[in-house]
């Protein structure tokens, strides 16, 4: 629809409207808030030096690219550049050292072509569609060595927060949400609350401002080389919206990092990276855009200062030229005890939720979408799980009705591909130790058994010998072991702060946190229910000569083999077995019998 609400048809005039709300977003450049960076940058221990450009590193870089990746502007397909790229790699390497060295990157590989992507609500509406930029492939890769060279310098120097995940090596959606329910638990059996405010910044991305952007990059200590370069690739930008072969009129970038570049997310991330130094008292997570700020409540006094550290976020978006869309924060009040007298006294809702400004109140929620998780204020997984099963079972309908083959190879494919991996997203969080919850979610799977051909007339258990797929649950336990070999070997960081043990005879072994005997049953069934202790029950579980694998590849392998050994009966409905099929409930005499 058009500024007068009237629809439009025409794909010149749709490529148009499209370009003007993309273009709508950008940040002013001159605005009045703004001011210098004033963080403060930990002691630089490695200086940055001149990135070193050699054929070998486009070599590299060019071998990352994805063969199906969508060309750019200049029409180079990513098979040319893979199938040529030790022709290729020298010529490329001659003009990014020229372009280095120079400071000035070539107005032509600045064009970008913009896809739109549809995100949610009324596709009538241009609000509701993604910019993604396509550029040329050659440009991107020198962009991937630029990219590797800036980050081996931010790792080796730390400059880089801990609580941020999005856009890292080696941290996920997994590792922040570990790191920020263990903090929840562990208050829980102190007895302390947790408040949990969900920021959302508006156009994120397409806000940031690149002045500002050029002055962080400068205190970080970047190369003078490599700042000028990048404050080349980011000016005078251009762009044109490609709607179905047809070209929108040309653009001027104001402000942000081009979605669909290499450099875009590490620059973004970046930009805010000294958010954390702006809070005293609480505690920031990212991922990405994604800012959870949160403290753990003990009086009243703590709501204050929490209270107070959400002005300070306030006011540093407003200095950073970013919009955070305050009607879209949302708050979850995750209380100890939420049946505790002090909630019949008057006074005590006004600790359940704070200002945004003088004539705007965040008041707490029921529950959240937060990172693909639906979390809720009561720390339980009923509601995640029983939406996780709906989208689930909604999806294997539609194979069903889409696909006509019956073939177990077919079915098998598509379900691994459509199905399973919607049921399994960070399930070393959200692993239930209920009966019934374990049963929902294994019913998804059965009930996909039931339709492969020739299987009709075996029962579950027997289906998934037939096929060769393991349940749901001991999926979910495997993968909870395979985070704990990460946690062991610092492939990741350890967020839930596990401690291990060597010894002569079990090799390493994981030690189970104590539960508090002063917090409450319901807490202390939290507590254990969460990462930080069935990860451990689990990893100690495994046989030593299992957990001595020195890759990850070998210890895969090695669990698979050893899983393999085990009975696997889920709980299922109808179906009565001896014991839970959880690797932690099965006894050790049990263990000499296979």
């Amino acid at each position: 629809m058009n500024d007068n609400q009237e629809l439009v048809t025409d794909r010149k005039e749709l490529a148009n409207i499209l370009q003007k709300q993309f273009s709508s977003v950008y940040s002013d450049p001159n605005c009045p808030d703004t001011s210098a960076p004033t963080f403060t940058v930990p002691p630089i221990c490695s200086r940055d030096t001149e990135p070193v450009l050699t054929a070998g590193l486009i070599e590299e870089a060019i071998s990352e690219i994805k063969l199906d990746s969508a060309p750019g502007p200049d029409g180079i397909p990513a098979i040319l550049l893979k199938r040529c790229a030790a022709s290729l790699s020298i010529p490329i390497r001659l003009l990014w050292s020229e372009s280095m060295s120079s400071g000035i990157v070539p107005n032509f590989y600045k064009m970008g072509y913009v896809s739109s992507l549809f995100k949610k609500g009324s596709r009538c509406e241009a609000g509701n569609y993604r910019p993604v930029t396509l550029t040329s492939h050659v440009v991107k890769v020198y962009e991937r060595v630029i990219r590797k060279h800036m980050v081996d310098y931010l790792e080796t120097n730390s400059l880089l927060t801990d609580k941020q995940h999005g856009f890292r090596s080696s941290r996920s959606c997994l590792t922040q949400m570990l790191d920020h329910f263990d903090n929840i638990y562990e208050g829980f059996t102190r007895g302390e609350d947790t408040d949990s405010i969900y920021l959302d910044y508006a156009k994120a991305f397409d806000k940031v401002d690149l002045k500002l952007l050029i002055n962080k990059l400068k205190r970080y200590g970047f190369h003078e080389k490599l700042i000028r370069w990048v404050e080349s690739f980011l000016s005078d930008r251009e762009q044109v919206v490609v709607l179905n072969g047809i070209h929108s009129e040309i653009a001027m970038v104001l402000s942000g990092v081009p979605q669909g570049s290499v450099l875009g997310p590490l620059f973004f991330i970046l930009f805010i990276n000294d958010l954390e130094q702006v809070v005293a008292s609480s505690t920031v997570s990212f991922f990405a855009d994604d800012t959870r700020v949160s403290k753990q409540i003990r009086c009243y006094d703590d709501c204050l200062m929490l209270q107070e550290d959400l002005f300070r976020i306030l006011d540093w978006s407003r200095r950073n030229n970013m919009k955070l869309h305050e009607q879209k924060f949302e708050l979850l009040n995750h209380l100890h005890n939420s049946s505790s007298s002090c909630s019949e006294l008057p006074f005590f809702t006004e600790t359940l939720f704070y200002k945004l400004s003088s004539d705007k109140e965040l008041y707490p929620v029921a529950d959240v979408r937060d990172l693909g998780v639906t979390v809720s204020s009561d720390l339980s997984w009923s509601r995640h799980i029983g939406s996780m099963v709906s989208k689930a079972r909604s999806t294997l309908s539609w194979m069903f009705s889409v696909f006509k083959s019956r073939d177990r190879t077919v079915m098998t494919t598509l379900y691994k591909s459509l199905i399973r991996s919607l049921l399994e997203y960070c399930c070393p969080l959200w692993n239930p130790c209920k009966v019934t919850e374990i049963q929902l979610i294994e019913g998804v799977q059965r009930t996909f058994t039931s339709r492969v051909g020739g299987l009709q007339h075996l029962n579950y258990w027997e289906r998934l010998k037939e096929l060769k797929i393991t349940s749901l649950q001991r999926r979910r336990e495997r993968y909870t072991i395979l985070m704990m070999w990460k946690i062991l070997h610092k492939v990741v960081p350890n967020c839930c702060d596990i401690k291990f043990k060597e010894t002569p005879r079990h090799g390493a072994v994981a030690i189970i946190p104590s539960l508090s005997k002063t917090s409450s049953l319901r807490n202390q069934s939290l507590y254990d229910g969460s990462f930080a202790v069935q990860g451990p029950k689990l990893w100690n579980m495994v046989p030593t000569e299992v957990k001595a694998a020195k890759s990850f590849d070998s210890f895969k392998i090695s669990l698979s083999n050893f899983l393999a050994l085990i009975p696997d009966n889920p709980p299922v409905a109808g179906y009565s077995c001896s014991w839970s099929n959880s690797l932690v409930d099965y006894s050790p005499s049990r263990w000499s019998d296979i």
